[in-house]
């Protein structure tokens, strides 16, 4: 990197992040966890029974398809469970999961004082669970599989209704299998297979395989689990484990004076790489780890957008492009879910849905008045990946087309007063209220509109809607509000102590009244200030009140916030997020998003650097985060102000930088013009480089390191 040396050693540095067990997990909610993207794996040993390992894989779910809502005739199905069978009960369970090479690694003691050592990790290039644990004569084990009932436990169930026939358990060619046929098609297979190493030890191996509506799983089970058995094999797979863990954290770089956050940062950045893949079935709320939920689906007005909300800033654009590979996949069911007479121009999205996105709109939440605003919203953060990117090719075949119809979703139902005012009929704001001019379709069609009409003017379409564009943001009634800021809706108060933000939407994510505009302040203060509690007991929603303090460049008030989210009491010890002991995973999105909103923001055709950081933090340093316009953006912090800028471009596009120096600086690279006193104009090309730095060259990225700090935060420390 251009007049900056990279100075991170990633396996020492992900090791204080590792997660620790001095004591025995005992729990779904402190267990140490390891996935692939597809399949996932649990360990951990209840009270007064054996250690166990669940097992799940997100492609196995239901496959009913009946007029019933989809997260019970589509929903996700359990897998079971292995439970350690030995000559002497386990009765301590201690360890670490090492990040940086994905796997877990535990001390297991026997009543005896015996060690077993296992280790455990799902392999990354291969859809195979790996085990290996010490077996010795005088200490034997073995795993048994424990199958779950194969039903999904959204409805009160009657009798055997939704529930599919038992498990049958065979051998085929020496490989154990357990075969869950479904009533409505298809089956899904856990293969496994136990093999003697040498020194006694033994190696357990596990795949879970699903097909529909024939049953070629069985052979595809079995044949994986025959073909991993040979140690070339697995020492290639290991070996391409290894590599690909290592190299994914180095996408991008992050480091605080914050242990804790810095501790939960970058193990989500681990669990959110274990949750998804490319080619794997779109991340639900609870990822591969299965447990039986209220929530065995997708959620689509808030959950997945914020999931997805931070991966195209940490440079993790394949693990970003998943949602996109989803929607575009299931474009013609998002056509189909919204009634006959709008499918010509329009499109729309239901609040939950199974994998296959076939639901439609009119159903979630109510029939009569649905939640229009859904598939904007969702198209927001979609809209950001592009421009991280820069892709026009993707933006003209396939972002700009959909976004019209998330629009004309909206422009079909549209009333015009008697003044001409443009109003919104009634439907649902999020987990709120149902009403008329909800703020959460006011700001979605405001900002659709907005972009659709910077996209046209792009690529110089002249798109036979952009009057109806322009008439809308002229014509569109404004915000309801009161003494209080922003309402939810024309006849309903914002709520108080509720966890979603969507009457705030203009505030942020889409950020159409924003602290740029010196009029709007104040207004956006009461608002936030009227809404966002301190005593709203919910992990994301303070992780977003964070960020909107950081959009209003408010350091304290964003810190503040932080540390609430970070002590919620629904943010377990491996970091699971839940509500009601039901998983949640859109969180993992929010948190790193809050982080990342403090150190770094491109919204508004300007990259803001530490805009949201506190004066307690002196030191901070990123590396590589992307930003709008297609920016590799890194900068370091050193005594309370910011030290060195490193800005390189990927696509030739303006560059305006906020930069918050206190010192004089020097810029290199790069033709450049002072705007103000925060501002400089980069005239950078593409594929060109600008450093601005204040003293000395020769800037160093490197940890920030915390006196005393306290790092390895999750887990079960004594």
């Amino acid at each position: 990197m251009y007049g900056v040396e990279n100075r991170v050693d990633w396996k020492d540095f992900l090791s204080r992040h590792d997660l620790v067990w001095e004591k025995t997990p005992r729990s779904y909610f402190d267990a140490p966890f390891v996935g692939n993207g597809l399949l996932g794996a649990m360990l951990y040993m209840p009270e007064g029974e054996a250690l166990r390992l669940d097992v799940g894989s997100t492609e196995v779910v239901e496959r009913r398809n009946t007029e019933a809502r989809s997260i019970v005739d589509n929903g996700r199905l359990p897998v079971g469970y292995f439970e350690f069978a030995s000559t002497y009960p386990i009765d301590r369970a201690t360890g670490r999961l090492d990040l940086y090479n994905a796997q877990a690694r535990f001390d297991l003691r026997t009543k005896k004082k015996q060690s077993l050592q296992l280790d455990l990790k799902v392999l990354r290039n291969r859809d195979v669970i790996v085990l290996e644990y010490d077996s010795p004569a005088d200490a034997d084990g073995y795993w048994v599989f424990r199958p779950a009932m194969s039903v999904v436990p959204r409805l009160p169930m009657k009798g055997t209704s939704h529930l599919n026939p038992a498990a049958e358990m065979k051998v085929i060619n020496n490989v154990n299998v357990a075969i869950q046929n479904r009533d409505a098609g298809g089956c899904y297979v856990t293969a496994w297979k136990e093999i003697k190493l040498p020194e006694g030890r033994k190696r357990l191996l596990i795949t879970i395989q699903d097909s529909y509506p024939d049953h070629s799983a069985i052979n595809k089970a079995v044949d994986l689990i025959d073909s991993s058995v040979s140690e070339h094999v697995m020492a290639q797979e290991r070996k391409a484990h290894a590599d690909w863990w290592n190299n994914y954290y180095t996408a991008s770089f992050v480091s605080i004076p914050h242990p804790q956050m810095e501790s939960l940062y970058w193990g989500l950045q681990y669990k959110l790489a274990s949750m998804m893949r490319k080619g794997a079935p779109l991340c639900d709320l609870m990822g591969p780890w299965y447990k039986s939920t209220t929530w065995p689906g997708i959620w689509f007005n808030l959950n997945t957008q914020m999931l997805f909300s931070s991966l195209h800033i940490s440079n993790q654009i394949e693990l970003a492009s998943t949602l996109h590979d989803f929607i575009y996949a299931n474009e013609e069911n998002l056509i189909n879910s919204i009634p006959q007479q709008w499918r010509h121009n329009a499109a729309g999205l239901v609040r939950c849905t199974g994998k296959d996105q076939i639901e439609p709109v009119f159903e979630w939440p109510n029939a009569e008045y649905p939640e229009r605003s859904n598939l904007i919203y969702l198209m927001y953060y979609m809209w950001e990946h592009y421009r991280v990117l820069m892709d026009d090719r993707y933006l003209e075949e396939q972002f700009f087309p959909l976004l019209k119809r998330a629009a004309n979703f909206l422009f079909n139902v549209v009333t015009i007063d008697e003044s001409g005012v443009i109003h919104i009929p009634e439907s649902h704001s999020p987990e709120a209220i149902y009403d008329t001019d909800t703020n959460y379709d006011l700001s979605s069609l405001r900002w659709a509109c907005t972009t659709l009409l910077a996209i046209d003017d792009r690529l110089h379409i002249g798109d036979e809607q952009r009057t109806e564009w322009k008439r809308v943001l002229k014509k569109l009634v404004p915000y309801p509000t009161d003494e209080n800021g922003y309402m939810a809706s024309a006849h309903h108060k914002a709520p108080l102590g509720h966890r979603h933000w969507c009457h705030l939407f203009q505030i942020y994510p889409y950020a159409l009244i924003n602290y740029d505009q010196p009029e709007n302040r104040s207004i956006i203060m009461r608002s936030l200030q009227h809404w966002g509690s301190p005593s709203i007991p919910n992990t994301w929603t303070q992780a977003v009140i964070s960020s909107m303090y950081s959009y209003q460049q408010k350091g304290e008030e964003a810190l503040k916030h932080l540390e609430l989210a970070l002590n919620t009491s629904n943010l377990s010890a491996n970091f699971t997020h839940s509500e009601g002991k039901n998983p949640c995973s859109e969180t993992y999105g929010g948190l790193s998003r809050m982080l990342q909103d403090m150190l770094f923001q491109s919204w508004g055709n300007k990259i803001r650097i530490f805009p949201g950081v506190s004066g307690s933090w002196r030191e901070a340093v990123f590396y590589q985060l992307r930003a709008e316009g297609g920016f590799l953006v890194s900068a370091g912090r050193k005594n309370g102000t910011t030290d060195w800028i490193n800005i390189h471009s990927l696509a030739g596009e303006p560059c305006i930088v906020e930069h918050n120096f206190d010192a004089p600086f020097t810029v290199k690279g790069v033709k450049y013009k002072r705007l103000d006193e925060r501002r400089v104009r980069l005239y950078l090309e593409k594929g060109g480089t600008a450093l601005l730095y204040t003293g000395d060259e020769g800037k160093k990225i490197t940890p920030v390191i915390v006196s005393n700090g306290n790092y390895n935060n999750y887990g079960l420390r004594k």
